[in-house]
């Protein structure tokens, strides 16, 4: 059996982020065609960057897991840098507000400009782990085809100097200031095959890096929903009420945006039985309000079955390159609440027939949680175009045709 590997900066069954859970996913869907590798680290926590697990080598589902030591990391030393690396990230930023970037990428696609300077940026981060990148270097003979998750990290940005022609990239670009570094250029044009989440995504890579991208397509991932049910148990553990507008993911003020104030002002004006159910691993303070509850990070089954019983669905995000959040929901039947500064988001919305909705700015936040709870009706009607949606252009058998044709590319 052929052997494919992929590396991620986090991976494991307690660790519930986008590109990882998408990454966990595939690799484990692969396992019927190849021998599969994920090399990882061995931390959870990204503001600290601790190690949490503590064994080199594990099997999950049939997915053999390796993990490395990272670096250590200091804060200071990687602010230093990060603050010595702005110039060539503010050119960048600027050519593409302008409207730029894409001409001129087209004519100068690789840029040096400041890249010793972002080379010591990813030197000094958390994640940065020497002992993967040995690993990958020593042993890429063994592999069909490399596949890097998440275009910022280290890993991906020294990986695909490794074996590029063998080398895929599922990016999940967004518009952030990590995206207009140099040395993403060397990435973007260089690699075997990019794999996009959307067309949303696509179009922002061509304004970044140009025509003269890596050769790429619309690939995707599925979701996961189908779990045993532990609805009663999910109930009397959360203590949760009759209706609810449910977030899941890492509860971060990066993903939450300004969800927090304007449901808390939302109640404000609009006393009701309705709180606000926040699941998945803390990241920042609590806020204490008898309209806010906390879950923590719970398993799978815990978190599909708190989707089903809510009453709306929100992701705050105004950066994703897919959404699983909003794809899950939807393929649940549930009626989800987006960020319209989000184009991925925004157009999930137009292309499902408004089976989810966009907000972009705080009234039409609380006005489109207040059409929904006075005309409950409104979510039966969406449901079934939610559905349709999800199984129409994200089912797992079209996705895994994707997969393998893009693997099977390399020879």
């Amino acid at each position: 059996m052929e052997k494919v590997c992929f590396l991620v900066c986090q991976y494991g069954n307690e660790v519930n982020g986008g590109a990882e859970y998408h990454c966990k996913m595939l690799a484990e869907r692969l396992t019927s065609n190849y021998h599969v590798d994920v090399l990882t680290t061995k931390i959870i926590n990204y503001n600290t960057y601790e190690p949490y697990y503590t064994e080199s080598s594990e099997h999950i589902n049939g997915v053999h897991v390796l993990r490395f030591d990272c670096q250590p990391f200091n804060r200071k030393t990687h602010d230093y840098w990060r603050k010595k690396s702005k110039l060539s990230r503010k050119i960048r930023r600027n050519l593409y507000r302008l409207g730029l970037s894409k001409s001129i990428s087209n004519l100068l696609p690789v840029w040096n400009l400041g890249i010793k300077q972002e080379t010591e940026v990813l030197k000094s981060h958390g994640f940065y782990s020497t002992e993967m990148l040995d690993y990958l270097q020593q042993n890429k003979h063994q592999y069909k085809a490399i596949i890097l998750m998440s275009y910022h990290n280290p890993h991906t940005i020294f990986g695909a100097q490794i074996a590029p022609e063998k080398t895929i990239l599922i990016p999940t670009l967004h518009e952030e200031s990590e995206a207009f570094r140099s040395i993403q250029t060397h990435v973007f044009t260089k690699v075997g095959h990019i794999a996009f989440n959307t067309i949303e995504e696509t179009n922002l890579a061509k304004q970044l890096f140009g025509n003269r991208i890596a050769a790429n397509s619309v690939v995707a991932v599925g979701v996961e929903t189908e779990f045993g049910n532990q609805d009663q148990q999910v109930k009397e553990k959360s203590d949760l009420p009759a209706h609810y507008l449910h977030y899941f993911g890492r509860v971060c003020r990066s993903k939450l945006d300004q969800l927090i104030p304007w449901f808390i002002d939302y109640k404000k004006k609009n006393p009701s039985d309705l709180k606000l159910v926040l699941t998945g691993r803390i990241f920042e303070e609590k806020i204490v309000h008898p309209d806010l509850i906390y879950t923590g990070f719970v398993s799978d089954e815990e978190k599909i079955d708190l989707v089903k019983n809510a009453t709306l669905v929100v992701n705050p995000s105004k950066s994703e390159s897919l959404s699983l959040l909003l794809l899950e929901a939807m393929d649940l039947g549930k009626t989800v609440i987006v960020n319209g500064k989000s184009d991925v988001m925004k157009g999930h919305a137009i292309r499902s027939g408004f089976a989810a909705e966009y907000y972009m700015n705080k009234d039409d936040f609380q006005q489109i949680i207040h059409k929904y709870l006075t005309n409950p009706e409104l979510l039966a009607d969406n449901k079934v175009k939610a559905k349709n949606y999800v199984q129409e252009n994200y089912n797992w058998k079209l996705i895994m045709q994707r997969v393998h044709h893009m693997i099977e590319q390399f020879n």
